[in-house]
């Protein structure tokens, strides 16, 4: 089933707040490499690493980070699909209604690419709720 987001009634339901735009996700170096410094607060899982640090923007952001880890592009990229899913359906809007500005990066263990699709979203929603409570 095909979502035609231009549609009224798909934008009146909500679909279209689930959507990840350019300005929701860390992708630059530079903001990347400012995850490794003072400042953030770390959540360590089984299959995964998140950082988290106040944005610098308006909204809270999402960066992904999924290692090669001796596997193939496929499974890489289904890792980061799975993540990328995660993240739009569940970590985001989490930090929207609780009005958090926070920018998380994803950081997939070696043990993600063994993980099922339910796995990780647990994991990223404990790690987050984590973060959260520690501020």
């Amino acid at each position: 089933m095909r979502i035609n987001f231009k549609d009224s009634q798909a934008i009146n339901k909500g679909t279209s707040s689930l959507r990840i735009t350019p300005a929701d996700k860390v992708s630059k170096t530079k903001d990347i490499r400012r995850f490794f410094g003072p400042g953030v607060r770390r959540e360590r899982t089984e299959v995964l690493d998140l950082l988290a640090m106040p944005s610098s923007g308006t909204r809270p952001r999402v960066g992904i980070i999924v290692a090669k880890h001796g596997q193939n592009n496929v499974q890489r990229n289904l890792v980061k699909r799975r993540l990328k899913e995660i993240a739009r359906t569940n970590l985001l809007p989490n930090l929207r209604k609780q009005n958090r500005r926070l920018d998380i990066l994803i950081r997939a263990k070696k043990k993600a690419y063994r993980s099922d699709f339910s796995w990780l979203e647990s994991e990223a929603k404990e790690a987050l709720k984590a973060i959260c409570s520690s501020t």
